[in-house]
Order: structure tokens, then C-alpha cells, then sequence
């Protein structure tokens, strides 16, 4: 018996260390997976959008950390004009918001979140379609 005994407390005391022992090893910041939580959106951001009346609007529009934005539109072609606007930001389900200080109750422009990229909706907060639809995106600097 005392053969038997043995062979079963060495075979547990096998076992049992290895139970719970597991330990998670740390993920660093490099190897993290990026989810839409999880995007820096802080940036600039630029390229040339359409223009129903002009040869494009040369856009930048830079996110700060604080979630104030700077943009800045040139408007090409025969009579080029130029805009600035700031205010606050926010992002919600994919979708940023710019809400312009002094626009008063007007709607927002919005983008869709991207990888390194934004992309503009129309004022209902849909995608836009048609022969240009393509050409409403600011990338990332």
C-alpha cells in the first residue's frame, strides 16, 4: 500500500503547481489592438474638398486634445476666399462632430472616423453619393 500511496501524492503534488499558475504577461502600448475607443483623433487633418462653385476648398482642420478644433477653409479658383472656424468637438459611435463657436443652433458638420482619416457627411448625418463622393476625405498629417 504504502507503494500505491506514493505513486498518487507524486502524482498530484505534479499536477498542482501548474493549476494556477498562469499569469498574464503585460501588453505594451505598441502591441495593443486600437479599437474606435481607443483612436488618438488629436491631429491635423487636411485635403481639397468640392466645391459646387469653386475649384475645391482646401481644408485643415486640426483636433486638440482639450476637444477644440482649428479648421481652416480656402476656397480656390476665380475669387478665392478664405475661412477659419473653431469650437469643440466630440465623437460618438464613429462619428465626429464639430460644433462651431457663434453658429448658434445650426448643425454640426460631421465626419466619419477613420484610420488616419476623416470623412464628410451631408448635413443629415449620411454619407454622401454621387460622382465626388470619394473626394469628401481629410487625411491625417
Amino acid at each position: 500500500m504504502a507503494g500505491c500511496a506514493g505513486s498518487g501524492n507524486e502524482k498530484r503534488t505534479k499536477e498542482e503547481p501548474y493549476a494556477y499558475t498562469y499569469e498574464p504577461s503585460p501588453i505594451h502600448d505598441s502591441e495593443k489592438i486600437h479599437t474606435g475607443d481607443t483612436i488618438k483623433f488629436e491631429g491635423t487633418y487636411s485635403g481639397l474638398l468640392p466645391c459646387a462653385s469653386c475649384e475645391g476648398i482646401e481644408t485643415t482642420l486640426t483636433l486638440y486634445a482639450d476637444h477644440s478644433f482649428l479648421m481652416k477653409e480656402v476656397y480656390k479658383g476665380g475669387q478665392p476666399d478664405s475661412f477659419v472656424n473653431k469650437g469643440k468637438y466630440e465623437v460618438k459611435k464613429n462619428i465626429l462632430y464639430l460644433k462651431m463657436d457663434g453658429a448658434g443652433i445650426e448643425r454640426p458638420v460631421m465626419y466619419t472616423v477613420g484610420l488616419n482619416a476623416l470623412t464628410q457627411l451631408d448635413m443629415n448625418g449620411e454619407e454622401i453619393k454621387g460622382a465626388s463622393a470619394g473626394h469628401y476625405v481629410l487625411m491625417k498629417n
